[in-house]
């Protein structure tokens, strides 16, 4: 249950594939930093809780985010990060919050409105970590919504895999979580975090025709927000991961998974036809 390997994004796979992952990621931002291709995009970390037994270590890497080492080195210059939770874990009050508060860190929390109050509704292992962790209630949301920090975003009202249902049962999810947010924080919502991170352009439509203006999957890329694009990318983020994976992923090292597992897909699929 308080496992590394079950927590954390890169280690789910064992400890061979992370190790590469880690290799590769120092090779990758070799080349950013020769390159210096993504100087001027973001890096967006997706979280989801927070245990107590992981505030430390969270407080260790916000405290990472600030840092700079001496005048003249560009070694570990983060390019911008910003910080986002997904499904509002009421664990975020005690063990998040105060750290974004300590450091002033603003944050969107992604908050599943028809599922405040209890534990997570949606499916989901009962091994899983945060199978019995508790999300906010209403009155702890509205309250969290008054700092000036924490922006509270939409992740539909019921936490569905979007690709799995209907074009009128997505665009019910999708509009009636955000009047609901709305109604309940008394301010706009145009932020949404897409459950499981799974999409397709059907689900991107309805969003953008139901009022959002900012997506977040969990494609891992940077974000460059002078484009104007609507899909923002994240990277999923845990206070498990090591130190210097925490650090290489700010710096946008990790950024070749994307293409990578674009690459993995294709050869699958193509796989699987060869065999019918």
């Amino acid at each position: 249950m308080n496992s590394s390997v079950t927590r954390g994004p890169y280690a789910r796979h064992g400890i061979l594939v992370r190790i590469s992952y880690f290799l590769c990621a120092w090779i990758s931002w070799l080349l950013i930093e020769i390159s210096s291709l993504f100087s001027r995009k973001t890096i967006i970390l997706c979280y989801h809780g927070i245990a107590s037994d992981q505030a430390g270590r969270f407080q260790e890497q916000m405290i990472r985010l600030g840092k700079r080492l001496k005048k003249g080195s560009k070694f570990w210059a983060f390019p911008s990060v910003r910080i986002t939770f997904d499904d509002a874990f009421e664990n975020l009050l005690e063990n998040a919050v105060p750290v974004l508060d300590r450091y002033q860190i603003p944050a969107v929390i992604f908050a599943v409105p028809g599922n405040l109050g209890r534990r997570p509704g949606w499916a989901i292992s009962p091994e899983h970590p945060e199978a019995s962790e508790s999300i906010m209630t209403s009155d702890q949301l509205v309250t969290l919504s008054r700092n000036s920090l924490v922006s509270i975003g939409s992740h539909t009202l019921t936490h569905p895999d979007l690709t799995a249902i209907s074009s009128d049962q997505v665009r019910a999810e999708l509009l009636d979580s955000k009047r609901q947010l709305e109604t309940l924080l008394g301010c706009p919502v145009e932020d949404l975090a897409l459950p499981h991170g799974r999409y397709n352009d059907d689900v991107l439509t309805i969003a953008q025709d139901v009022g959002y203006k900012r997506i977040y999957t969990l494609d891992p890329r940077p974000v460059d927000f002078e484009s104007n694009d609507t899909i923002m990318g994240r990277f999923s983020m845990s206070p498990d991961v090591w130190k210097y994976e925490f650090m290489l992923t700010c710096a946008g090292a990790y950024v070749w998974l994307s293409p990578w597992r674009w690459f993995i897909r294709r050869v699958r699929n193509l796989i699987i036809r060869s065999r019918k």
